[in-house]
C-alpha cells in the first residue's frame, strides 16, 4: 500500500483543507518521544489540535494531520510518533513516520525536528541519525531544528548551548544552520505565543524561498527507501560473505590439526621403522660376528689346534699358531676333518640358540 493510500486511513482535522488558491505551508513534526512535538503543533496552530498529556509513556502512536490559519495564511501540520516510542518498536515507528510524506502530499516544505535544550543524549543522537537515514542525506535543506522548552536555557544564549555539543552543532550545521526556539509553557499567553510563531513562520518562509518553493517529494522519499534497501542488501551480502569465510576458516582450522596429527603419525612411524631397521642390522652383524668366531673356534678345537681352556695368554696364542701352521703343512685326514666340522657345528649351534628369538622374529 502506498503512502498516499495509507494517508486516507489516518486521522485528520475536522477542519477542512483550505480552499483558497494560496498553497498551504506544509510542516511535519519529527523528534524523540517526549520532546514536545505535539505541544509545538498546538502552539503553531494556536489551539489544542493534538493530544498532549503529562505521562511517562508516549502519547502519539499515529501520524495525525491538522490544518489552520495563522496570520491570514494557511498551514498544514503533521504530528508523528516519537523515536524511541514506549509502545511501538523502532521498525513500527519508522514505518509510521514514513506516512507523513503522503499526508503532506505533494510533500512537506519543512521538517521541524524538535529537541530540548538539555543534554544531547545517545537517544537524541540516534534519533537524528534515524531521520537522516529515513529521509536521505539531502533532507538537510528541508530541516529546521526547533528547540522546545526555551525557558530551560535560563538566560543562556542558544549559540553558547550549541557550542557545548559537537554532535549537535554538526547536525544544526547540516541543516544549513537553521534553528528556532519555542517556549511552549507560554502557550496560553496569546501575545507571547503569537510572536514566537510569527518569528518561526518568517524563518520558514525564508527557507522555502531558498529552496525556490520546492518541497520534499514522494520521489525523494522513494529514493531514500531504495538506498536503505540497497545498503541493507549489501550489508547482508557482506555478512553472508563474512559468515562463509568464517565457516571456511573454521573448517580449515579444524582440518589443520588433523593434518598435523597425520603428518606427525607418519613421521613417528618412519622413525620407528628406521630405528627397527638399525637395530636389526646391528643384531644381524653381531650374530654373524659371533657365528664366524664360534665356528672358527669350534673347528680349531675339533682339529686339536687349541683346547677348550687353552689358547689364552701370549704363550698360548703362540702355540696355537704353531699347531695351525703344522696342520696346514700336513695332509688333512678324514678324522681330523670330521672333528673340525663337528666342533664348528657345536659352537655354531650355540650362537644359533642364543639368537633364536631375533632369528624367529
Amino acid at each position: 500500500m502506498s503512502s498516499s493510500e495509507n494517508a486516507a486511513s489516518y486521522e485528520v482535522s475536522v477542519t477542512s483543507p483550505p480552499t483558497s488558491e494560496a498553497e498551504p505551508l506544509r510542516i511535519v513534526l519529527l523528534g524523540l518521544t517526549g520532546t514536545g512535538k505535539s505541544s509545538s503543533g498546538n502552539t503553531l496552530l494556536g489551539r489544542s489540535a493534538f493530544w498532549v498529556d503529562v505521562s511517562p509513556c508516549s502519547v502519539t502512536t499515529q501520524c495525525k494531520r491538522q490544518y489552520g490559519t495563522v496570520g491570514g495564511r494557511s498551514i498544514s501540520v503533521v504530528d508523528t510518533p516519537g523515536f524511541f516510542h514506549t509502545h511501538l518498536s523502532p521498525q513500527e515507528v519508522m514505518e509510521e513516520v514514513g506516512q507523513c510524506v503522503g499526508l503532506s502530499s505533494p510533500g512537506p516544505h519543512v521538517f521541524l525536528v524538535t529537541l530540548q535544550p538539555g543534554r544531547f543524549t545517545q537517544e537524541g543522537k540516534e534519533a537524528v541519525e534515524w531521520i537522516k537515514a529515513k529521509f536521505g542525506p539531502g533532507t538537510g535543506r528541508f530541516i529546521m531544528v526547533l528547540f522546545t522548552g526555551g525557558d530551560q536555557l535560563q538566560g543562556k544564549r542558544i549559540e553558547d548551548f550549541l557550542r557545548e555539543s559537537h554532535e549537535l552543532s554538526e547536525f544544526v550545521r547540516s541543516c544549513q544552520g537553521r534553528y528556532h526556539i519555542f517556549d511552549n509553557s507560554g502557550q496560553d499567553k496569546t501575545s507571547d505565543s503569537s510572536q514566537q510563531v510569527e518569528q518561526l513562520l518568517k524563518k520558514l518562509d525564508e527557507m522555502v524561498a531558498d529552496n525556490r518553493g520546492g518541497c520534499y517529494s514522494n520521489e525523494m522519499f522513494k529514493e531514500a527507501e531504495n538506498a536503505i534497501k540497497e545498503a541493507q542488501a549489501r550489508l547482508l551480502g557482506e555478512r553472508g560473505g563474512e559468515a562463509e569465510e568464517s565457516l571456511q576458516k573454521e573448517a580449515e582450522d579444524k582440518e589443520e590439526p588433523a593434518a598435523d596429527l597425520e603428518r606427525r603419525k607418519r613421521r613417528e612411524e618412519e622413525e620407528r621403522r628406521r630405528q627397527e631397521e638399525e637395530a636389526r642390522k646391528r643384531a644381524e652383524k653381531l650374530f654373524w660376528c659371533e657365528m664366524v668366531t664360534a665356528v672358527g673356534k669350534g673347528a680349531a678345537e675339533g682339529a686339536g689346534i687349541m683346547g677348550k681352556d687353552k689358547g689364552t695368554g701370549k704363550a698360548g696364542k703362540v702355540k696355537v699358531v704353531e699347531k695351525a701352521a703344522a696342520l696346514a703343512l700336513s695332509p688333512l685326514s678324514v678324522s681330523s676333518a670330521a672333528k673340525a666340522v663337528g666342533g664348528a657345528l657345536r659352537e655354531g649351534s650355540k650362537v644359533l640358540y642364543k639368537h633364536r628369538k631375533n632369528l624367529l622374529h
